[in-house]
């Protein structure tokens, strides 16, 4: 193993002994929950369910829900089969929760020290895992690779920084990245990069998130909030980060100022709910009239602004908004979110100029009309005062070529259940 590993598996070993005293502050900022704790230790009460088991891992909200539909999918295919969704934040938590569908277990991911995921292992005897995009622990993948389960690496993409990072880090990346049966490369520089550091050809499977439905909506719901919206014209700032809500209200407020003929109402979505009372202070400082979807689940909108702050509702707001603003690509370090779900709706999308996690596909779509980009608020309030007219058969070519690298990422996962080897 190389020195750089060594060092890192010592080091865990060594530190792993105090991760309670860890956990225990996780605990008093809100980062974890009592009841959950126990499963970052590899422990749990859940019983693992007889037959074929696919373990899948996600970082955070988006991989997670990418794992989910890729799930659903593989269900049809194999419909005897469980799955096993691990991720390591509680909005992950509480979307798998509000989403994943039957035959699906979730539990908090394990740290990745060496007592732990061994538990974990030992307990849950997966047949095949997948990971996506870029959760790589190597305590985790080193005992999956000595209990002989076959690994799935899935939408692989990564940074430029990531990539010179493990460049610089070849033995060990080499180490690492062997686990993996099969790798599925999200683009080119990725695939380069992986080359680089296996010695050996990697598939450039494309973009997962391409492929992706739009989330789903009870058709009841829907229909009550169209009637008790009527007329209005509905805004929507989804998936927003810190600084973003900032924007989009100053956005709103432009728009207002524009457009006084336009009845509106604002929905504020952020990507993390639990940020909720910050986002109340920066609606409150803006002078706007409000209301918080925990405090009141009713199919109404008679505030100006609407602070959605639950998990599992977007395919609702997506639905009922006439326009879109999608964070993640004003805040520092973010890279955008997926413009995919609300263009499958036909509803047109504005975003920042930092959105390189999806800046190939953005591109694609400037040239349709459907999305446009900016990073002043009057951008903004101007996309929204007078919408564009989209090309949609041009989006529907982008969106169509999204089936292939699904197919193929499903047929990986069916390979590596067949190999159904037995667990050390």
């Amino acid at each position: 193993m190389p020195l750089l590993l060594l060092l890192y598996c010592a080091a865990s070993w060594a530190l792993e002994p105090f991760i309670g005293l860890v956990l225990g502050q996780r605990l008093k900022r809100g980062k974890e929950r009592a009841a959950r704790a126990p499963e970052r230790l590899g422990r749990t009460t859940h019983v693992r369910p007889g037959g074929p088991l696919l373990w899948m891992h996600g970082a955070s909200v988006g991989e997670a829900g990418l794992l989910l539909d890729v799930f659903a999918a593989l269900k049809r295919r194999r419909p005897e089969l469980i799955g096993l969704l691990t991720t390591q934040t509680l909005t992950s938590a509480d979307m798998a929760a509000a989403r994943a569908q039957d035959g699906v277990i979730h539990q908090m991911a394990p740290v990745d020290g060496p007592h732990a995921t061994a538990r974990f292992w030992t307990y849950w005897r997966p047949d095949a895992g997948l990971l996506a995009e870029g959760e790589i622990w190597p305590n985790l993948l080193l005992g999956a690779k000595r209990r002989n389960i076959p690994l799935v690496f899935a939408n692989a993409r990564m940074t430029e920084a990531s990539r010179t990072s493990w460049r610089n880090r070849k033995r060990s990346a080499n180490t690492l990245f062997s686990v993996f049966d099969f790798v599925g490369a999200a683009d080119q520089d990725t695939a380069d990069a992986l080359e680089d550091v296996l010695d050996r050809p990697v598939n450039v499977v494309g973009n997962l998130k391409r492929a992706i439905p739009a989330p789903s909506v009870d058709a009841t719901q829907l229909e009550a909030w169209r009637k008790a919206l009527g007329d209005r014209h509905v805004l929507l700032a989804a998936s927003t980060h810190e600084s973003e809500e900032a924007l989009a209200l100053k956005a709103f407020s432009a728009f207002q100022t524009a457009r006084p003929d336009i009845e509106a109402r604002l929905i504020i979505a952020p990507r993390h709910p639990d940020r909720a009372d910050e986002v109340e202070t920066e609606i409150r400082a803006a002078g706007h009239t409000f209301q918080r979807r925990t405090a009141d689940r009713s199919p109404s909108l008679d505030e100006t602004i609407l602070l959605a702050d639950t998990i599992g509702e977007m395919g609702l707001w997506l639905r009922l908004a006439d326009s879109v603003y999608l964070g993640g690509a004003h805040a520092p370090g973010v890279g955008g979110h997926n413009p995919i779900e609300p263009l499958r709706l036909k509803t047109p999308v504005f975003t920042g100029t930092e959105a390189f996690n999806f800046a190939d596909l953005n591109s694609e779509l400037e040239k349709t009309g459907a999305l446009q980009v900016g990073d002043e608020p009057d951008d903004l309030a101007e996309f929204w005062a007078n919408p564009p007219a989209p090309d949609w058969d041009a989006v529907a070519w982008v969106l169509a070529r999204s089936d292939a690298p699904f197919e193929a990422t499903l047929d990986a996962i069916e390979s590596a259940l067949d190999k159904r080897a037995p667990h050390a």
